[in-house]
């Protein structure tokens, strides 16, 4: 059904939601360990470990919810908690797949929404979005219309990444920081009404 989430840092109404998205706790260990033929391989990366996402659909706006095992760290830190959506499910159109992005450019209580030009191959500003954090829980709301989600049936793919390396490629979610799902791995969520 519709959800109705309020993203004032509150968190409360995220109790109806009862879809819950899961990641592997504890991957964002840091590494620091000898290999073969002298070599050190170390990796420091790992900061925000998420491990439960949530998806609201509203009338209006589509609220997403991440949260961590430990306190998120803060919002200036580079590449912080983004949020990538491939609203059309073809991996075909936008980057690898993906056609917006969340939290690339950030403040104090709102988020740049990014969309993918696909004449341009970069990424331009598509519009703005409201979220909240508080401890380890984060919430964001979208307008479906910006992401072109309308309608009684929704169904779309995302994609959480904390602190990945340089974003060339996908390839990044695997390296670095923290990705729910895991590696290459989207959630998909299917609402109706």
């Amino acid at each position: 059904g519709v959800a109705s989430i309020a993203i004032d840092g509150a968190f409360d109404d995220w109790a109806g939601v009862a879809v819950e998205y899961r990641d592997t706790a504890g991957d964002t260990a840091h590494r620091d360990y000898k290999g073969y033929g002298g070599l050190h391989y170390t990796n420091d990366t790992g900061r925000n470990d998420i491990v439960t996402c949530k998806v609201g659909v509203g009338d209006e706006t589509i609220a997403f919810y991440a949260e961590t095992r430990e306190a998120l760290t803060p919002h200036t830190d580079p590449n912080w908690m983004m949020l990538f959506i491939d609203a059309d499910q073809n991996h075909e159109t936008g980057w690898f797949g993906y056609d917006f992005l969340m939290n690339k450019a950030i403040n104090e209580q709102s988020t740049t929404v990014l969309r993918y030009d696909e004449s341009a191959q970069n990424w331009s500003e598509a519009g703005a979005a409201e979220y909240r954090y508080d401890g380890n829980r984060l919430e964001i709301a979208i307008s479906r219309e910006l992401l072109g989600l309308n309608g009684d049936v929704v169904t779309f793919d995302f994609h959480w990444s904390d602190n990945p390396a340089e974003l060339t490629d996908p390839i990044a979610f695997c390296v670095a920081g923290d990705s729910a799902p895991n590696r290459r791995f989207n959630y998909r969520c299917l609402w109706n009404r």
